[in-house]
């Protein structure tokens, strides 16, 4: 056995990694890769989602307080990774990531054109939680495209995990 307590989080991946969109006040819409979400609730339906503080998508959720959860495929890799390490307060990382926006249907953030599920948020209490903010959101709208999930289950390889730090991988497997 050995210590590993600063980096502790690594025993929970690997995990979804995932798109996550926001619209700031100004009308501003951003896209940064995510992969630190959790469901905290199944009744209400409700999630948390930890954004690191420095982040520009933290400032447009908290101005907000609506997101969403764009589940991306295995082709999106370059997306993530452009999303992941680019700052939308410098660039449009939708045009940079080639990136079509569609219309949320109960929020106004974006969704992403291709992504094969989403989860429509609406942020309820928001806590600070070290470098990040944790913010716990009402599900508000959850969409998934049934090609890609079956029986409550992602299909084999079907979408990018994120094992810390810069690496995605897409070994999944429900088997």
């Amino acid at each position: 056995m050995i210590t590993l307590k600063e980096n502790f989080y690594r025993l929970l991946h690997p995990k979804v990694v995932f798109l996550l969109t926001s619209k700031g006040k100004e009308g501003k819409d951003n896209v940064m890769s995510c992969a630190w979400a959790t469901p905290a609730s199944e009744e209400p339906p409700k999630i948390i989602v930890c954004v690191s503080k420095e982040h520009y998508t933290a400032e447009l959720i908290l101005e907000s307080k609506e997101f969403a959860i764009n589940i991306p495929t295995k082709d999106m890799v370059k997306a993530l990774w452009i999303c992941g390490t680019k700052s939308g307060r410098e660039i449009d990382k939708f045009k940079e990531a080639n990136l079509r926006k569609i219309k949320a249907s109960k929020i106004s953030a974006p969704l992403i054109e291709g992504c094969v599920g989403f989860i429509e948020c609406r942020v309820t209490d928001t806590v600070d939680a070290g470098e990040c903010y944790a913010f716990l959101s009402d599900v508000i709208e959850v969409v998934v495209d049934e090609k890609y999930f079956k029986k409550y289950i992602w299909i084999d390889g079907a979408i990018p995990m994120h094992l810390g730090g810069r690496k995605i991988v897409y070994f999944f497997s429900s088997k």
